[in-house]
């Protein structure tokens, strides 16, 4: 079987299926490919919330990119009529002169940010979850707040197939080959042209461009959710922003409000090494009492 596309896309997760929608949208000819049927748990796209900032401590070029985003984001809310965001506002925190709190400032500051810098003892007065130490700062983004992955996915791939699109699920690509102004796709099941190729497949890029491989690191990331055993409403989205701290140089960990699930949090990298085809599955208690 041989089909012939403007675009082909491998890999259908958050960026893959964004990518399907606007281009079919745009009038493209799209094929999407994904190993599995997204949205599924088995890449980097779930686990039911994301953060979503303004105030991007790693750099403020991010910041229009957000924006831009945000925008985005509310465009699809109301074509799929399906809820994507949630605004809780959210803290960045850490000690003064941490990446985190000085690069979040910074970021508000140089764009005109909507923002206010607390002191550990205001943040926990305003809310009484978070417990910043002695000497601990937090900026304040009242714009920050939840994407929830699955529902993001699943209204881009539904939006993107009304215009059009095509999509394979289930079906791993074996290889893929660019020539003569096209690009050929091999599957199990078939082989797919295209003038062009996307390649959004994660930590399983390596295996579709092998000199990728040399710089790219896949960790094994843990998302934990705690129930709320006392004080339940304080952990309440009106109660608890999402929230990214920085405890101690170059160590990082985010929380969620409770949305129903129990409070959910993890770090920031530090993940073992790993391959998305070995990935260690279950969590084991020491790891539970560590994030503890």
């Amino acid at each position: 079987m041989s089909s012939s596309f403007d675009v082909v896309i491998i890999g259908l997760g958050a960026m893959g299926s964004a990518t399907a929608y606007h281009l079919a949208r745009m009038g493209q000819r799209v094929l999407g490919i994904d190993r599995f049927r997204p949205p599924h748990a088995l890449g980097s796209s779930h686990g039911q919330t994301r953060i979503i900032r303004e105030a991007y401590f790693e750099h403020p070029s991010y910041v229009p990119l957000i924006q831009r985003a945000y925008q985005l984001w509310s465009e699809l809310e109301r074509k799929s009529g399906r809820q994507l965001f949630q605004q809780t506002g959210g803290l960045m925190i850490g000690a003064s002169g941490s990446q985190v709190f000085e690069g979040a400032r910074h970021s508000a500051e140089q764009h005109g940010l909507e923002h206010q810098i607390l002191s550990a003892a205001e943040v926990t007065r305003r809310f009484p979850a978070l417990r910043p130490g002695p000497g601990m700062m937090a900026v304040w983004e009242p714009r920050a707040g939840i994407l929830f992955p699955e529902s993001c996915i699943t209204a881009h791939l539904q939006l993107a197939q009304l215009a059009g699109a095509t999509f394979r699920f289930d079906e791993t690509v074996a290889a893929w080959s660019a020539a003569d102004g096209k690009v050929v796709v091999r599957t199990g099941a078939g082989v797919f042209e295209g003038t062009h190729l996307v390649i959004s497949a994660g930590a399983w890029i390596a295996s579709l461009v092998p000199g990728l491989a040399a710089i790219l690191s896949v960790e094994r990331q843990i998302q934990f959710w705690f129930e709320t055993a006392q004080r339940a409403k304080n952990f309440l989205p009106a109660n608890c922003p999402v929230h990214l701290w920085e405890p101690a140089p170059g160590k990082y960990f985010y929380g969620f409000p409770n949305l129903g699930e129990g409070v959910k949090v993890a770090r920031h990298h530090e993940g073992n090494a790993t391959t998305p085809d070995s990935v260690p599955g279950a969590v084991h208690p020491d790891e539970v009492e560590a994030m503890r």
